[in-house]
């Protein structure tokens, strides 16, 4: 029997303790609002019950049930988390901070561990809890990654060891942010200005289909880093007219003024001037953002 422990049991903890083999794993959790008499305390103690997960009063106490941690909490509280629970370990049991944290946070925490029993590893959790529940695809980072993993998965888990190096795992799920909440925040501005003018669909329509039918997504992505190497002046001009629009029906444009300004920093730092013709891959435009920074760097020194 695996003993698996959740420090945290809010809706993060619930699902992913949904799916697994009940003869194969023991669960139990710590919530410091547990006890509480609030309708969030009370719905805590239903799903540990529905889950079959035991509630238990202290970090101390858990750490004395458990061959496995998972840290579900925030972002604020992982730190003081993993440095309390790293004095409570002994040797054996893994502690992994599942919060979506900055990579030096992440390495913050594992210094904790250097004097520990126990052993730490980060964990980026890639995609929706509730959706995937105990199933949700979930990347691992440090020493004892590989070996943490397929303990993991041999009980439904759906880990991918991706490194020893700490940090590696959240980096890929921080940086996978800037285009998956880039794109929320896109969408919703965009949503936002439409409605005005009733073209909500029309426009979202026509993004889908040069996005997933006129080129696959790599291609797309290709495209679009490519269209931003070499046309970024015309795009500035663009968006203050963009600007202007969005101004004329009194829409919040902040999506929209940090495009402009993203565009104008590529026209500043002469991309479009390293390019014959358009590049076929953001291969190339990377190769010469690396000359941009090797250049700056030598006129700097």
């Amino acid at each position: 029997m695996i003993h698996i422990g959740l420090v945290g049991f809010g809706e993060a903890g619930y699902h992913i303790s949904k799916d697994f083999p009940k003869d194969k794993v023991a669960l139990y959790a710590y919530d410091a609002i547990a006890t509480q008499d609030t309708p969030r305390a009370v719905k805590v103690r239903e799903h540990a019950a529905e889950n079959g997960v035991t509630l238990v009063g202290s970090l101390r106490e858990l750490a004395e049930k458990g061959d496995y941690f998972f840290c579900f909490t925030s972002a604020n509280a992982a730190v003081p988390l993993a440095q309390e629970m790293a004095g409570y370990l002994h040797k054996g049991q893994v502690y992994m901070d599942m919060n979506s944290t900055a990579p030096v946070t992440k390495e913050h925490m594992a210094s904790f561990f250097e004097t520990s029993e126990g052993d730490f590893v980060e964990a980026a959790v890639m995609s929706s809890v509730p959706a995937n529940r105990t199933h949700v695809p979930i990347c691992l980072g440090g020493s004892k990654a590989e070996e943490t993993s397929a303990a993991l998965n041999a009980l439904g888990m759906n880990t991918k060891a991706v490194g020893e190096k700490y940090g590696k795992a959240s980096a890929m799920k921080m940086l996978k942010s800037v285009l998956s909440k880039g794109m929320i925040a896109l969408i919703t501005e965009t949503v936002f200005c439409t409605e005005h003018y009733d073209i909500t669909d029309y426009v979202l329509e026509s993004v889908r289909k040069v996005m997933l039918e006129e080129m696959d997504y790599k291609t797309f992505c290709h495209y679009n880093v490519a269209s931003a190497a070499i046309h970024n002046a015309r795009f500035c001009q663009e968006m203050e007219q963009v600007l202007e629009t969005m101004d004329s029906i009194h829409e919040n444009a902040i999506m929209t003024q940090a495009t402009l300004k993203k565009f104008q920093w590529l026209h500043e730092q002469g991309y479009a001037d390293h390019f014959a013709e358009r590049p076929t891959t953001y291969d190339e435009v990377l190769a010469v953002k690396h000359q941009i920074e090797a250049k700056n760097t030598q006129t700097a020194n």
